[in-house]
């Protein structure tokens, strides 16, 4: 029997996931030159955030799948980058992940979109995504040139997660609708 006891989720987002080609693709590379941690910790997909809501209510599960599906019609979602950087990692001092720019106008529409239906406080206009984790800095100039072969990203699903961006925390996904 269900409890009737309310309980919230600590984080939950909707989040673009690059097409599995790219995936594979960023995923040699970062094999070839990154020192990611193998612990569980850092096992998460690469992600473009669309939407943010701390301590998530089953309401907001319920109006974050409303606009799962009305995502849809967004996909795929291709971003021209702009150059690469080096991005710190804000949960472990000291290191440094691959990123990629792009100019917010290629997001606009979508990002307009999330905030007239959850509002400003949740949608999440994201200048970057990042690409090859954990990236000692004498290798730091060669992912760049690695990816700097790379002239669009595409978005080929959006997925709702709760607590963790990988498999196991994926609520749904757009193209399960």
């Amino acid at each position: 029997m269900l409890e009737l006891s309310s309980n919230t989720i600590k984080v939950l987002g909707i989040f673009g996931r690059l097409s599995p080609e790219l995936e594979v693709t960023l995923d040699a590379i970062e094999a070839k030159y990154s020192d990611k941690p193998q612990t569980d910790e850092y096992e998460i997909f690469r992600h473009l955030t669309l939407t943010f809501v701390n301590d998530a209510t089953v309401v907001d599960v319920h109006e974050q799948l409303s606009l799962l599906k009305e995502l849809k019609q967004f996909l795929p979602l291709k971003i021209t980058p702009g150059k690469a950087f080096v991005k710190d990692e804000e949960s472990l001092s000291g290191a440094e992940h691959i990123a990629f720019e792009f100019e917010l106008g290629q997001t606009k529409e979508l990002v307009d979109f999330i905030k007239s239906k959850v509002g400003e406080d949740i949608a999440v206009a994201t200048w970057y995504i990042k690409l090859v984790w954990f990236v000692p800095k004498d290798n730091q100039q060669a992912v760049r040139d690695e990816l700097s072969k790379i002239t669009e990203l595409e978005f080929t699903d959006f997925y709702l997660v709760a607590n963790k961006q990988d498999e196991a925390n994926t609520v749904f996904k757009a193209s399960e609708f």
